[in-house]
């Protein structure tokens, strides 16, 4: 089934690859807002969205750098906050990303006062929200294929399925409590 959140994705893919990085955020946060509201109905845009990025966060990063971060705080920020105030917010409000998100194609990261990171990042999101057990009756339109960890998925097969590939990685990482 194609609603919302399917099509933002789409959109938001197809912005990655001609490396317009702000389209892809436009498209994207719609998907990750929509997606945080079905796992936590009551709570307010910023807390959800946050949560949700909160919960993923290991999914996130160990796409978009084959490495797994939780929890990195700089300046009194976290992965999140920096995602939801400097990207989604700034967004919406301000109708670009704040000066202190940079998105960019080296493959490099680096976090302070501006966080700087890898367009990996965006894949990571986008993965996140494919792979929430809420958006399992989810599809692309026209269906893409993705490579994870070594082995390649259609993305219409991995749609609320993220137990695949937390199995995938706590495989990789040898470590059987990454979710825990």
């Amino acid at each position: 089934m194609s609603t919302s959140i399917s099509r933002r994705i789409e959109k938001s893919i197809s912005a990655l690859q001609r490396k317009d990085f702000e389209d892809s955020f436009v498209q994207l946060f719609p998907a990750v807002d929509k997606t945080a509201k079905k796992r936590r109905s009551k709570a307010k845009v910023g807390e959800r969205i946050k949560g949700f990025i909160q919960d993923e966060e290991a999914i996130i990063s160990g796409v978009a750098t084959n490495n797994v971060f939780k929890g990195i705080m700089v300046d009194d920020v976290d992965f999140p906050t920096a995602l939801y105030k400097f990207g989604r917010t700034s967004i919406v409000h301000e109708g670009e990303l704040d000066e202190r998100l940079k998105i960019n194609e080296r493959g490099t990261m680096q976090i302070g006062r501006v966080w700087n990171l890898p367009s990996s990042y965006i894949t990571g999101l986008i993965v996140a929200v494919i792979l929430a057990k809420e958006n399992s009756s989810e599809s692309l339109e026209h269906d893409y294929s993705i490579s994870l960890f070594g082995t390649n998925y259609s993305v219409n097969s991995i749609w609320g399925n993220r137990s695949v590939i937390e199995q995938k990685m706590c495989e990789l990482w040898r470590n059987p409590d990454l979710f825990k």
